[in-house]
């Protein structure tokens, strides 16, 4: 159960995400005594779990996302992450109120977000026809925040190391 809840009951690669089945993965195989515990097990869907088994997805990359997966969690919630991979596959998210501000908090804090001020104009929002204007906020990856991603989805679990210390 630790090791779906670590995932987001997602399969653990940062491209897939598949939530439907998931297979249960030996970083080490049982065969090489490998053992059952949380930190030998990664969640795979079915799909990567086979092409990791034909050699499509080096073993590298499995220790990577575990190491990254533990990471992350331990800085961050599986939403808080599922934020990162959306942002990477969007670009940029529009139209964020004050409160989505504040739940992205601890990505902005850690560098991982930047965020620029945007004000719309509410039709109808001021008093005698005069126009008001909300403001709201645009959210994009931070050049750190896309490395993180990138080197997650690479399965380089150097370079995601090496941006912390730079």
């Amino acid at each position: 159960m630790l090791v779906l809840h670590e995932s987001g009951y997602k399969c653990a690669n940062p491209v897939c995400r598949h939530v439907i089945t998931l297979d249960i993965h030996h970083i080490i195989q049982v065969s090489n005594e490998g053992a059952n515990t949380p930190d030998n097990l990664l969640p795979l869907c079915p799909n990567c779990h086979a092409l990791h088994h034909r050699g499509e997805i080096p073993p590298t990359s499995i220790r990577a996302w575990k190491m990254l997966l533990m990471s992350l969690n331990e800085a961050f919630d599986t939403k808080t992450i599922d934020v990162l991979l959306a942002l990477d596959k969007e670009g940029m998210i529009k139209r964020v109120t004050g409160d989505g501000v504040l739940s992205l908090s601890p990505l902005i804090a850690s560098g991982l977000l930047r965020i620029e001020t945007d004000y719309h104009e509410i039709t109808g929002g001021g008093h005698f026809g005069a126009s008001a204007y909300e403001k709201m906020y645009s959210v994009t990856l931070s050049d750190k925040g896309k490395t993180l991603v990138d080197s997650w989805k690479k399965g380089d679990q150097a370079s995601a190391i090496s941006m912390n210390n730079g």
